[in-house]
């Protein structure tokens, strides 16, 4: 039976929970992920970047295709399990492998902040941002709307992550 709603929060929830599930393959681990969840509309979106076991680098991208579901569903009733989500996968250059695993290394030897979130801004209708990185000795997730200057520090490696896929 599939699974209807008119609110639009639990289609956004629901688009989440699909936009972040990858399908790893055998000994596939994740190095760093960039996302993307807007508050209303927009596209939300989530791309990693994974090392399979001989050392290959890939990226993989999930996005909602917002646009194309709410035209489907022009009543204002939602249908959960026909969200259209848009996948992509390629391998990395050779020249943004070297630039990761440079920036991925510098990150282990310093000391990381807690947080980038900006408490002191007020964003009303923003995005939700995730940025992480798994490394020998640090596993490190962020989120936030408005970001410290402390985000500077991965600005190579979040650029990386999203000159991968062209992003509307």
């Amino acid at each position: 039976m599939e699974r209807l709603t008119n609110d639009a929060m639990a289609v956004m929830r629901a688009a989440e929970i699909e936009v972040e599930s990858f399908d790893l393959k055998d000994g596939e681990k994740i190095l760093a992920y960039f996302a993307q969840f807007p508050s209303i509309g927009g596209f939300p979106y989530k791309i990693i970047i994974v090392e399979n076991p001989n050392g290959t680098i890939r990226s993989a991208f999930r996005l909602w295709d917002t646009e194309y579901n709410y035209s489907q569903w022009p009543s204002g009733i939602y249908n959960l399990d026909r969200l259209r989500i848009v996948t992509g996968e390629k391998i990395l250059p050779e020249a943004d492998t070297i630039l990761l695993k440079e920036q991925l290394s510098k990150l282990e030897s310093i000391a990381l902040p807690e947080s980038i979130r900006n408490e002191n801004g007020i964003i009303l209708d923003g995005s939700d941002w995730k940025f992480g990185f798994r490394l020998p000795h640090k596993n490190v997730d962020y989120t936030w709307r408005a970001a410290t200057d402390a985000i500077e520090l991965f600005v190579p490696i979040i650029e990386l992550i999203r000159k991968q896929y062209q992003l509307r």
